[in-house]
């Protein structure tokens, strides 16, 4: 996030913007084609790429300590989040959702959080093991790989799964056990990040030209996910295989679109703390647009965010506003829950 001892707020803007993305793609009512189009194709690989970009090959010559720093910000936090929520499900969660809910055994939970997949709880939390098994397989491959050929080997590994009959039950169980499916699927961007971190550092909308391109890669870029919709349940490898190449296409456009917005703004502590806390955001998130949803349709009526879409977006924007004070909290009086304090420090 610093060049020297100045922060480049154009990465703040660029992971601001990606949070709000992720609360809007999980607030209802679902916008088939702009969610799917636009939304999907920017809010993850968006946060792998400024990931990679973040990470320094120098800095961690041994796999012990870039171990230990990685299970640091990113396992503690995945599960002291966990199991605050694991047993707010059981005492509160499970009989506020219904029958559904009840049924499903104390047990899966834990089962899906060992195996780094939380889907009934914290189900956001998927990234976070993924990002985990992703950087470990990255911190491999860029040592076995001369580093002009990184990126075309992560490019080749992601293809390569995806040609893989997924119908094959042990490639399946090995593909959801935490995330390696997913990790692969988004190698590529992390990889984008790393490998060409001085263009992505250097690119701008300098001239007209050269802004029309990187327009119309992303437009190009959207197009293309929209024709590819229908392929996530006929053909979903190839529909991963395309959104590959989608998010390569538009992500140098966001970053432009992101740093002249940050040319104007400048920065922000804001944005900054935002960014901070992201896992806070990432973690809460789901909860806060739950409970929006609930009141609206009780104090209104029920489906009324079916029938009013630009709701969507203050609720998003609400659930961002809501979460600010708690994020505060815990930076202030619980910086253990996401990895951070006195004693984390020391390691």
């Amino acid at each position: 996030m610093k060049t020297g001892q100045e922060r480049q707020a154009w990465l703040d803007y660029v992971r601001f913007f990606s949070i709000f993305l992720v609360i809007v793609f999980h607030t209802p009512p679902r916008l088939a084609l702009f969610d799917d189009a636009v939304i999907l194709n920017l809010r993850v690989p968006v946060f792998f790429c400024i990931s990679g970009f973040l990470y320094s090959f120098d800095r961690w010559p041994r796999f012990t300590t870039y171990l230990r720093h990685r299970a640091k910000q990113i396992l503690v936090p995945y599960c002291t989040f966990f199991f605050i929520f694991y047993a707010l499900w059981l005492v509160v969660g499970r009989k506020m959702v219904g029958p559904e809910e009840e049924a499903i055994s104390v047990w899966q939970p834990i089962i899906e959080f060992v195996s780094g997949n939380p889907q009934t709880v914290v189900a956001p939390f998927w990234y976070i093991a993924c990002l985990f098994t992703m950087q470990i397989l990255y911190w491999c491959i860029e040592r076995m790989v001369p580093r002009r050929f990184v990126f075309p080997t992560c490019l080749a590994l992601a293809a390569g799964t995806y040609l893989i009959p997924y119908e094959i039950p042990t490639v399946s169980t090995i593909g959801h056990l935490w995330n390696i499916g997913n990790a692969l699927l988004f190698l590529p961007f992390y990889a984008l990040g790393n490998s060409f971190k001085p263009m992505l550092s250097r690119l701008e909308f300098r001239t007209p030209p050269g802004a029309a391109i990187w327009v119309a890669m992303a437009a190009v870029s959207v197009i293309i996910m929209v024709e590819a919709t229908t392929l996530h349940t006929t053909d979903p490898q190839m529909y991963c295989l395309v959104r590959i190449a989608a998010g390569l296409m538009i992500i140098p456009c966001y970053f432009c679109v992101a740093k002249w917005i940050a040319a104007k703004l400048g920065h922000r502590r804001i944005i900054e703390f935002v960014v901070v806390s992201g896992t806070v955001y990432l973690g809460l998130q789901n909860y806060f647009i739950g409970v929006a949803k609930i009141v609206l349709n009780r104090i209104l009526y029920d489906g009324v965010l079916d029938d009013n879409i630009w709701l969507k977006y203050v609720i998003a924007a609400a659930v961002m506003i809501a979460i600010y004070p708690f994020a505060w909290a815990i930076d202030r009086y619980a910086p253990w829950l996401i990895g951070k304090g006195k004693f984390f420090d020391k390691y």
